[in-house]
């Protein structure tokens, strides 16, 4: 198993003032994908979230034919339900729950028989009251083994009413779900019994789906009006970031009383998960709002009383944060945290209780009695939730440890670096690193995602740490300061890298010509060359007038060939495995890396002869 042990800030590593630009939002990015499928025509999502949440969402799409391009920065939806076949499918959602309630309402207004599972963890999380909504609906669909859950069979391709009442207790995605294939329903009206839980979600949808063209009218969560029919008709989706993963950094500058600054967000999102800055702000901290960020000034934590019903994602990271606060802290409204990736009200109560803190339930209302916590091992659930709600922790309290550090892929694989940034101790217990080194351009920003996603891997790019830690691009980092500055910058960064274990590195392309650089990281590390040809680089380099310049010459072709000159030799030497990346796509890559390290009883082998 594997296990991060953290280690607290330091003070003398405190800095007044720290920022990070986090990724799009999850919410509005498989939302995105699910109208861009339904659109006649192709849809470019800007700013997306990557991660195995949104993977999860493409393969789907992508398995009933439907084609989509995953660039740098942008997803492009190029097919749509026209190009869907009368056939069979099978379609896995993985863990995502956003995903399997989407796409099965999705399924009923396209052709063929399609059969829709999740992993096992997903098979358990019910999904009877959407199954009877699109019934209601005129939609077909069968139960494969239990009743009220996964794995099940569609057979109809379109509904023949849009006119329902559904319970809005249970899950607010069931009703977005819904609410996205409404134009392509013959009437259009969905009614809410009980009371609407989760709200913001909801707006959320009916915010996106006026963005493509198609208005809701909300009756005061009571009901829900199709007002303007007709199609999807955007063809660009810009994605702004996510208020989810922003929290986690927003909770950490309140306990360490750091001042943090989180670009690419929207102050003005109807985001739920907004709302824990206004809880923040409750327990002691100040919010300031820029015009595509926000910056949290952390001042500690103290008891509060907070009605968790719109925003229940957050109710992991304000009870880690509860547990710090001396007194009783009452979170309210937390009835959907049953039926998350885990039983999440049971895993927050047994961890805190691991840490020393008294809690107690009482009609989905949790009391929490902190003051003193202490270390422990936390046990994560396989919920992605709960290994980032206790890392805050670990920037303030010696001892804590988390299990299964990778469940954080399904939102934010991005996590453990950006934590790391932040100056918070890192210890991962597991085998060597594995190092990739190249020269610029020869891919190791794109394989060491792809490689860690099938090694299941934590991962570090040095360069993004470098830009992370200060706040600028590495090329206004070179016009500000030069090289010489940058180098040494980076040999900080590494220093601090080369102490973990069990990490996926990727190096810039100049990194390892200093000796002690490469010292560092072979101490505890295996060095993977992509070895790229020059034609290659060349080709790849093309904006090379937007990077900063490496030598003085006049041409990119001279610039390289120079630099291939002078570093050729050291790759090879530091190399324990070496694959040749030109004319090969990334998957190949990767597949070639894996073969060559082998596996043995799931631990990875470095065959040094592989060269």
């Amino acid at each position: 198993m594997k296990i991060i042990k953290l280690r607290p800030i330091k003070k003398s590593v405190y800095r007044p003032i720290k920022s990070i630009k986090i990724e799009g939002s999850k919410s509005y990015t498989n939302r995105a994908l699910l109208l861009s499928a339904i659109a006649p025509h192709p849809v470019t999502i800007i700013n997306p979230l990557k991660c195995d949440d949104t993977d999860a969402m493409i393969d789907c799409l992508r398995c009933l034919g439907i084609a989509i391009d995953v660039g740098p920065n942008f997803i492009k939806v190029n097919g749509s339900v026209k190009d869907i076949k009368n056939k069979t499918y099978k379609l896995n959602a993985r863990l995502s729950g956003t995903t399997i309630r989407f796409i099965l309402a999705f399924l009923t207004i396209v052709p063929g028989i399609k059969i829709l599972e999740g992993e096992s963890g997903l098979n358990k999380r019910p999904i009877r009251n959407l199954v009877l909504a699109l019934r209601k609906m005129g939609a077909k669909i069968e139960y494969l083994e239990k009743e009220g859950y996964p794995p099940l069979k569609i057979k109809s391709s379109r509904l023949k009413s849009g006119n329902i009442t559904i319970n809005g207790g249970i899950s607010s995605q069931y009703i977005s779900a819904l609410l996205m294939i409404l134009p392509c329903a013959p009437k259009g009206s969905i009614k809410i019994s009980g009371e609407q839980i989760s709200k913001p979600y909801i707006d959320m949808t009916i915010d996106i789906m006026k963005t493509f063209g198609v208005e809701i009218k909300n009756n005061e969560y009571k009901s829900y009006e199709l007002i303007s029919r007709g199609i999807y008709r955007a063809k660009k989706y810009l994605v702004e970031g996510d208020f989810s993963s922003a929290g986690y950094f927003f909770a950490l500058a309140a306990l360490a009383k750091l001042k943090i600054t989180v670009y690419n967000l929207n102050p003005k999102s109807v985001q739920p998960d907004k709302k824990i800055l206004s809880v923040l702000e409750s327990m002691g901290n100040i919010v300031h709002y820029h015009k595509n960020g926000i910056t949290l000034e952390g001042r500690g934590v103290r008891p509060v009383s907070v009605d968790m019903i719109d925003f229940p994602d957050q109710a992991q990271t304000l009870a880690v944060l509860a547990a710090f606060a001396k007194g009783r802290t009452v979170l309210s409204g937390i009835q959907s945290l049953r039926v998350k990736e885990t039983d999440r009200i049971h895993a927050i109560m047994s961890e805190l209780a691991k840490m020393g803190i008294r809690t107690k339930l009482k009609n989905y209302t949790l009391s929490i009695y902190g003051g003193a916590p202490k270390g422990a091992r936390i046990k994560t659930y396989k919920d992605h939730r709960m290994a980032m709600s206790f890392a805050v922790a670990g920037a303030k309290l010696k001892g804590m440890e988390i299990e299964n550090p990778d469940v954080v892929a399904k939102t934010l694989p991005i996590f453990w670096t950006l934590l790391f940034s932040f100056s918070v101790g890192m210890d991962i217990k597991g085998d060597k690193n594995l190092i990739l080194i190249g020269m610029r351009d020869s891919g190791k920003s794109t394989i060491l995602k792809l490689l860690a996603k099938r090694l299941q891997m934590a991962y570090i790019d040095v360069d993004n740490l470098i830009v992370s830690e200060a706040g600028m691009s590495i090329g206004e980092i070179v016009q500000r300061n030069g090289w010489k500055y940058f180098r040494d910058r980076e040999s900080e960064v590494i220093k601090k890298v080369s102490s973990l274990t069990d990490t996926l590195i990727a190096t810039g392309g100049g990194s390892i010509v200093r000796t002690k650089n490469a010292n560092y990281l072979k101490k505890n590390g295996a060095f993977i060359f992509l070895n790229a040809g020059a034609d290659t680089l060349v080709k790849r380099n093309n904006k090379l007038s937007l990077k900063p310049r490496l030598t003085d010459r006049k041409t990119i072709n001279e610039e390289i060939q120079i630099l291939l000159e002078e570093r050729i030799s050291l790759y090879n030497e530091l190399a324990d495995i070496t694959v040749y990346v030109d004319n090969k796509k990334p998957e190949t890559v990767v597949n070639e890396i894996i073969e060559k390290l082998g596996m043995k009883n799931n631990t990875l082998k470095i065959n040094i002869n592989s060269k």
